[in-house]
């Protein structure tokens, strides 16, 4: 396949006027200006007026089109895939919740099937689990009865029979019984993230030099800062080794906040999610999350006394909100695309264009409208009139 004629974000995420891509296999095999001819039954798209940047990469989403990551199935999955891929999202992160541990295996199953199809949108990396290791004191929309200590051995039980990579972030309060100790044994495996946690300041620094290396929504389900306590958030936006998830819908957090967050974390270590429910691309009404009940109005959600209860929003939508805060545009770029590859360890394989990774790319027009999205090379949500 071919792209002529595209403005491009390149690996530096600096842009390069007019050039051509070339994708074999579904990677990245060529980037320039003088690229030989091709056959004539080749593949090729002019890209005229467009901008290629690297597709989006969501490392925090639960649901999209009424289907959640834990109803447990392939269906929910592709439902999911398909609305993220409409979005700019090239890969994504199917996140858990406080469930029944069968329920989580049903969940681990399901994700094991889909990864082994060739979906039709974003490509899932692996699931994230918001739960069981959460503080009862935080766990907001979450149903506490299912909260328990870490444990290592409720990690190897769930995946019984499953390979250990379908797992991808694991979500801890450092505050619990053994976290310490957790994150000790699991962070060669798995990234572990600081969530739903009421921690003292020196508590979650202990737990980050453990093996702690990233932050869930921070902010959100968590104490306050306070110049007296810090608390985790002081202590997640301090060390310049954790990256740091924002929603970045204005709603969960502050726009004045976002923009002195990124004062702080630079360039590098903001990544932003969606926390998106089932709610998301759907009317507004009520919706289940985890077993309770979510209003919602205006795509604002809400469990009760106006607390939220994940998002409806998606990386696309947050990323010109940043760009309306005056975020610089490579800032916000990357907030999107590599930082979160990074977290994965995935940045050798995706996250920018570059000869080599994978052709996850987004085209987008002179307004950040999204026009057309590769995922692996393969276009999805096509519009007819940039296809030559």
């Amino acid at each position: 396949m071919r792209l002529i004629h595209a403005d491009v974000i390149d690996g530096t995420f600096t842009l390069q006027k007019d050039m051509t891509l070339t994708v074999d296999n579904g990677r990245i095999s060529a980037i320039g200006k003088d690229i030989l001819s091709v056959p004539a039954d080749e593949e090729k798209y002019d890209l005229s007026g467009l901008t290629l940047i690297p597709g989006f990469i969501d490392l925090h989403v639960h649901g999209a089109m009424g289907a959640d990551t834990s109803d447990g199935s392939v269906e929910s999955l592709s439902k999911i895939s398909s609305y993220l891929a409409g979005k700019g999202v090239t890969a994504f992160c199917p996140t858990t919740m406080m469930i029944p541990k069968e329920d989580v295996i049903t969940v681990l199953q399901a994700a094991d099937r889909f990864r082994r199809e060739d979906p039709a949108g974003a490509r899932m990396l692996g699931i994230r689990m918001e739960g069981p290791f959460l503080s009862k004191e935080k766990c907001g929309v979450q149903n506490t009865d299912y909260a328990i200590d870490p444990s290592a051995d409720y990690i190897k039980e769930i995946l019984t029979g499953l390979p250990e990579d379908l797992i991808s972030i694991i979500d801890i309060a450092p505050e619990l019984t053994g976290a310490g100790a957790f994150a000790a044994e699991m962070k060669e495996k798995y990234v572990l993230s600081a969530a739903h946690t009421a921690a003292s300041y020196d508590c979650c620094k202990e737990v980050i030099a453990s093996g702690i290396s990233h932050a869930t929504h921070l902010f959100n389900a968590m104490n306050p800062l306070s110049h007296h306590e810090p608390g985790s958030v002081g202590a997640l936006l301090e060390d310049p080794k954790i990256t740091c998830e924002l929603i970045c819908d204005r709603l969960h957090v502050h726009p004045a906040v976002l923009k002195i967050c990124w004062t702080v974390l630079g360039e590098d270590r903001a990544v932003v999610v969606s926390d998106a429910m089932r709610a998301a691309g759907m009317p507004d009404g009520d919706y289940d999350l985890g077993g309770t009940t979510v209003h919602v109005t205006a795509g604002k959600t809400d469990f009760g006394n106006g607390r939220l209860a994940g998002s409806t929003t998606d990386i696309h939508a947050e990323f010109l909100n940043l760009l309306k805060l005056h975020i610089p545009f490579r800032s916000a770029l990357k907030a999107c695309t590599i930082n979160p590859a990074k977290v994965l360890h995935i940045d050798h394989e995706t996250g920018s264009i570059e000869v080599g990774k994978y052709a996850d790319m987004v085209a987008i027009d002179s307004e950040y409208r999204i026009r057309k999205v590769f995922v692996k090379g393969k276009p999805v949500a096509e519009p007819d009139q940039v296809r030559s």
